[in-house]
């Protein structure tokens, strides 16, 4: 009687505490279910279950094998979550946790996820130029693989590590990178991004800048009327100048093989000049320019005439 007692106890106090851990089961902090995804090349989109009584969740990301707290987070209260920038053709792990009352968590790990390659696999190519300022550099793009978005530039000092240039975003096929120095060489990585952080591979290019005080371009000169033969010649000589830094210009001329510095100079604040009663022992001509802060340009030429 007494042994039949004891188990009836034994009994009662197994059945009593099988009660009370699945009882708290149900009311702890449960784990998110059911869940689904999709991805493309940068983005992962998430949908699951949530928990009873849980309103909040928090959101951890990382590539695969991360050590979870170490990763990229955000909280929400939804069921549904997309995660973007990330890399194409990479595996990620994501970790649900859900946010319980009295600082209780729970979680939910989806491992290894794949994003989609890449499928901004074009060429992108630049042209870079300072017609008009010493201080910009224009930049036009190019990009021979389908649709972009627009045209990522980073750029520095030559033999900056790429990362911890200076970015910029350009939303057409043509921009300016501004504020930069004189007589410096920069390395210049260019990309086109097809949809968010999918980018081709970077194009890198070295550009020295210009001085303070550019040399003109595009040196031309007519004949508008006699023969230098006879000394009546009258011709025009003509430049381009597209900053606004220049004074006024200098001309030499100069007889075949001659030194711009030893030839005859005329001083001029126009980008053309005209002479008349030429001979032919003047047939090169030069010129620079004279900038607003005292410095020349390297002479222009020999334009032959």
């Amino acid at each position: 009687m007494k042994t039949l007692c004891l188990s009836l106890f034994l009994s009662i106090v197994l059945l009593i505490t099988f009660n009370s851990c699945s009882s708290n089961d149900e009311e702890g902090c449960g784990k998110v279910s059911n869940i689904s995804y999709s991805t493309s090349p940068t983005q992962i989109s998430i949908n699951f279950q949530t928990v009873n009584n849980v309103n909040s969740y928090l959101i951890e990301y990382g590539v695969a094998g991360f050590t979870k707290g170490t990763g990229t987070s955000f909280p929400t209260s939804q069921n549904g979550v997309s995660i973007e920038n990330l890399t194409p053709g990479t595996l990620y792990d994501i970790y649900i946790t859900s946010l319980c009352e009295q600082g209780q968590t729970n979680f939910y790990k989806i491992a290894n996820i794949a994003t989609e390659q890449s499928q901004c696999t074009g060429q992108v190519s630049a042209t870079l130029n300072q017609w008009y300022s010493t201080q910009n550099i224009e930049i036009y793009f190019e990009y021979n693989g389908g649709s972009v978005e627009s045209f990522e530039v980073e750029y520095g000092l030559q033999g900056f590590t790429v990362g911890n240039g200076t970015k910029l975003t350009f939303n057409s096929t043509s921009g300016t990178i501004q504020g930069i120095l004189t007589n410096t060489t920069y390395d210049i990585y260019v990309r086109a991004i097809c949809y968010q952080s999918d980018k081709s591979e970077a194009q890198k290019y070295t550009y020295t800048t210009i001085g303070p005080c550019p040399k003109p371009i595009f040196l031309n000169t007519t004949l508008i009327s006699g023969s230098c033969t006879q000394g009546t010649a009258y011709r025009n000589f003509s430049w381009n100048y597209d900053y606004s830094n220049a004074q006024s210009f200098t001309i030499s001329l100069v007889g075949q093989g001659g030194l711009p510095q030893n030839g005859n100079q005329f001083t001029t604040s126009n980008e053309s000049i005209a002479f008349s009663n030429m001979f032919c022992s003047w047939n090169q001509f030069y010129v620079r320019a004279n900038c607003s802060d005292g410095s020349t340009s390297e002479w222009a030429g020999p334009i032959n005439f």
